[in-house]
C-alpha cells in the first residue's frame, strides 16, 4: 500500500476533480502497451526487495520512449503493510514492493499512487510483477491499461550447457503378468520346478 504524506505541494486531486478512473472498461482490457526495463535498473529493484525483506517500499522513475532511464528514492516511511514517502520528486510512474502479499493494486494504491502517475508497478519477492499506465478514455474519464515489462539490455550469458533433465518411465506391469508371476495361490517363491507343495502349473486341475 502506497500513501504520499500531505503536504502543500503534494501532487493529488487538488481540484477535486469527480473523474472516475476505470480500470476494467472495454477500452482498457483491448489494450497492453510495453515499458522497457534495462537489467541494471531491474537488478537494482530486486536487491532491494530482498533487503528489505518483509517491509515495503517505494521508489518513482523517468520514462522516455517506452524506456525507463532513472529512477529515485524518496525519504520514506515503511512497515510490512504500508509505504508512505515524506517527498514530492516529480517523475512519470511509481514502484513500490508488496513483498510476499502478491502483486496488485490496493484501494490504498489506487487512492495515493495510480491516480498521480503516468505509471504504476507493483513487484513482489516470489509473485511476479504488475504494471499498468494511466491513459484518458473516449469518455474522458481515465483508466489504466495493462503494461507488460520487457528486460532490455540483459547480460549474454551462454546457457547452451543447461538442458531440461529428461523423465524416466517406468513400464506398468499389467494384472496379467501379475497373476502369471503367482500361479498359485500359496505359492511365495514362483519356483515351480522346486515347488515344496509339488504342484505344477496346469496339474492342480488334474488332481
Amino acid at each position: 500500500m502506497f500513501t504520499l504524506e500531505d503536504t502543500k505541494i503534494k501532487k493529488s486531486n487538488i481540484l477535486d476533480v469527480k473523474i472516475k478512473n476505470y480500470g476494467e472498461c472495454g477500452f482498457c482490457a483491448d489494450h497492453e502497451e510495453i515499458l522497457n526495463i534495462p537489467w541494471n535498473i531491474w537488478s537494482q529493484w530486486l536487491f532491494i526487495s530482498q533487503q528489505m525483506g518483509d517491509k515495503e517500499w517505494g521508489a518513482i522513475f523517468w520514462v522516455q520512449n517506452n524506456i525507463i532511464i532513472n529512477f529515485k528514492i524518496p525519504k520514506q516511511e515503511v512497515s510490512s503493510v504500508d509505504c508512505e514517502f515524506k517527498e514530492e520528486l516529480g517523475g512519470d510512474g511509481i514502484i513500490h514492493s508488496h513483498h510476499d502479499m502478491g502483486a496488485f493494486h490496493s484501494h490504498q494504491d489506487d487512492a495515493h499512487a495510480r491516480n498521480l502517475y503516468t505509471y504504476s508497478i507493483v513487484v513482489t519477492n516470489s509473485k511476479g510483477s504488475i504494471a499498468t499506465k494511466r491513459v484518458k478514455l473516449p469518455c474522458n474519464g481515465f483508466g489504466y491499461v495493462e503494461v507488460k515489462l520487457q528486460l532490455i539490455e540483459v547480460p549474454e550469458i551462454d546457457l547452451s550447457k543447461i538442458t531440461a533433465k529428461s523423465r524416466e518411465t517406468i513400464p506398468e506391469v499389467s494384472s496379467e503378468l501379475e497373476a502369471d508371476t503367482h500361479p498359485c495361490e500359496i505359492c511365495q517363491t514362483c519356483d515351480c520346478e522346486s515347488c515344496e507343495y509339488g504342484v505344477m502349473p496346469g496339474l492342480s486341475d488334474l488332481r
